[in-house]
């Protein structure tokens, strides 16, 4: 069915998928204006930089081609993110006329990712799925991860393109497969670029290669029968003895494991992460993989994977050779997947999209189970699997209790609804509701994917916001991962003075936030990202004596090393041991050109940094009062 509106014909279909681009869109609507984030301040700060001109300016971490792709020392980050937003960022204030700053930029950004996402989502569903239901819930399990809408909940995230680039070459390498050996000249350039767009986001982009490595490797196997056969038969096997590698390579010493621990455990570790980071599809993942393992490997003859009907269609040879080097494809990517497993954030990074097709793919078997002997269990499948996911709440009652309020439910029954509203509608023209919109056939499907659809969502949004809920709600500002009124009030204090030095702040979290948003130069900590030679505080000429070509650092994704222990360490160090009342102690304050100082007053932070030698010299010196105060934050003039 599909609804004319003048010139545009919209199919039914299409409404569900608006609408769930829609929820995704409220999400950081809901988050607007507070920033998150840590790494995100660091983008933001590079991003003006670039804006200002430091793509062409003497006083830049661009200093060797390989700078740009946050290879070389001091450029840790590629350049890619950070020029787009501050394109986004210019765009928007000349459109503006002044009035929208870099929060709004943020804001379409994760737009313009969720957009993106959803798009690649679908045309890769497409490709692996036949039925229209489990084409969404793909969709849906994609833009609705935690992961996900971690990084598109008013955040900058570099790590997110690296995901929309998988899911990218995912679609071409299976569409080379489908057309068999040809390669057209168009899709190998398009390939190029796409693997360079990933080299300008994040230095993860090398795992992507392996989408392409896996490809030729495919068509080579897929004329030898016998070879396939054994080769599948081999992959779990293979996935298990990597999976011990990776142990031993990686480890799991974050977690408090150590490389004796019982495998049993860790295995349960691993499997809840993944459920708490994934999303809720995950629990289908183990048996999508099994049966697909079987299918290959035993059943050669059954080329229509999982899509189960209660006539055989005999399919053409080409068709079935699709489908097998489809699945083949797919499959060798667990091997990769069990090896990186450990590193648990950064293998959902690259292997979202291969975890959650066989996660649909399993949950297509089940449901299929299912409906073969009970028609009617196919609607009470979803509607338990939303008992246990309120049953797992309830269970940890006393964590989500504070969070699971009623924005968080207004949210979730506000989406229910909307989602209940599209399915019944008749006709589009006129909203029009009909008997035929309640037909109790139709029901029973809608109720099935709309139920799955808000389990989906409920349990993402729920684990997203206590994640954050830590982070986000504390008084102190250094303990928060967001710009806080306080570190708004400086901002804006500062912005009206002359400032000629550096900013030095002693806590490193505040020092990211005012210098990201505000654009300030402040530092704390030694940095890799560009701001040591923006500043001035390490010349290219170090760099450049001081650094070599190393293949080693190949597996922290990087060619170069820098030799010597890093000055800013050293220069930091230096400046807390400093007392200002001394003559000489001053003088060398001066010389590293600090003009103001950020301190947490020692009322609410007794010891730590105010231990410090400097912080303590600063209290009781009678030359030096607070030019500014907030609540917890102190600035201090000293020239």
């Amino acid at each position: 069915m599909s609804y004319r509106f003048k010139n545009i014909t919209i199919k039914k279909n299409s409404l569900y998928y608006l609408l769930l681009v829609i929820v995704a869109i409220i999400i950081p609507l809901t988050t607007y204006p507070l920033i998150y984030g840590v790494d995100t301040f660091q983008v933001m700060w590079m991003a003006n930089a670039l804006k200002e001109g430091a793509l062409f300016s003497e006083n830049t971490w661009l200093i060797s081609p390989f700078s740009y792709f946050g290879y070389y020392p001091f450029s840790h980050r590629a350049i890619g993110v950070p020029m787009f937003l501050a394109f986004l960022m210019s765009l928007l204030e000349f459109l503006s006329f002044g009035v929208f700053g870099i929060t709004e930029a943020v804001l379409m950004f994760n737009i313009i990712l969720i957009i993106i996402i959803y798009k690649c989502s679908r045309n890769l569903g497409n490709k692996l799925f036949e039925e229209e239901w489990s084409r969404f819930v793909f969709v849906a399990a994609i833009l609705l991860s935690p992961s996900i809408i971690q990084d598109f909940a008013m955040s900058v995230s570099t790590r997110i393109i690296i995901t929309i680039v998988m899911l990218v070459l995912l679609n071409l390498n299976l569409k080379i497969l489908q057309k068999g050996t040809k390669i057209q000249f168009k899709t190998t350039i398009f390939m190029i670029l796409i693997l360079l767009v990933g080299a300008l986001a994040h230095r993860l982009w090398m795992n992507t290669v392996i989408t392409i490595i896996f490809m030729i490797f495919t068509l080579l196997i897929r004329k030898y029968k016998k070879l396939y056969h054994l080769s599948v038969f081999l992959i779990i096997p293979l996935s298990i003895i990597v999976f011990f590698f990776g142990f031993e390579f990686f480890g799991l010493d974050l977690y408090g494991y150590s490389s004796d621990a019982n495998f049993i455990d860790i295995s349960i570790f691993l499997s809840l992460y993944y459920v708490y980071a994934v999303g809720l599809i995950t629990i289908f993942f183990l048996f999508g993989v099994l049966i697909t393992v079987y299918k290959l490997t035993f059943s050669f003859d059954n080329f229509n994977l999982f899509f189960k009907s209660k006539k055989k269609k005999i399919q053409p040879t080409n068709t079935r050779h699709e489908l097998t080097d489809r699945f083949y494809y797919l499959l060798l990517f667990l091997i990769p997947l069990l090896f990186f497993v450990f590193t648990t954030f950064y293998a959902i990074v690259v292997f979202l999209p291969i975890i959650i097709i066989f996660s649909v793919q399993g949950l297509i078997y089940i449901k299929n189970y299912i409906s073969s002997f009970s028609i009617k269990l196919e609607l009470i499948f979803p509607i338990l699997l939303l008992y246990s996911l309120m049953g797992y709440y309830l269970l940890r009652f006393e964590v989500y209790s504070k969070i699971v309020l009623w924005p968080v439910f207004l949210f979730l029954l506000v989406s229910l609804i909307l989602f209940l509203s599209v399915f019944t509608v008749n006709s589009y023209n006129n909203l029009k509701f009909s008997r035929v919109s309640f037909d109790l056939h139709k029901l029973k499907k809608g109720v099935w994917i709309i139920a799955l659809t808000i389990s989906i969502l409920a349990s993402s949004v729920i684990n997203v916001e206590v994640s954050r809920f830590d982070n986000i709600n504390s008084p102190y500002p250094w303990e928060n991962r967001y710009l806080t009124d306080e570190e708004i009030e400086i901002i804006e204090y500062l912005q009206k003075e002359n400032i000629y030095g550096l900013i030095f702040v002693s806590d490193r979290y505040i020092s990211q936030r005012i210098g990201g948003v505000g654009f300030l130069p402040t530092f704390s900590e030694p940095v890799e990202i560009g701001l040591p030679l923006f500043y001035d505080l390490i010349t290219p000429n170090y760099i450049y004596e001081n650094t070599k070509f190393s293949l080693d650092d190949l597996l922290r994704f990087t060619f170069f090393n820098f030799t010597q222990t890093d000055p800013i360490n050293e220069l930091i160090n230096s400046i807390r041991e400093l007392d200002v009342r001394e003559g000489n102690d001053f003088d060398i304050l001066l010389s590293y050109n600090v003009q103001y100082i950020i301190t947490i007053k020692e009322t609410f932070e007794p010891g730590g940094v105010n231990n410090w030698p400097l912080i303590i010299s600063l209290y009781q010196s009678e030359l030096y009062e607070p030019v500014f105060a907030t609540h917890h934050l102190l600035i201090w003039k000293i020239y």
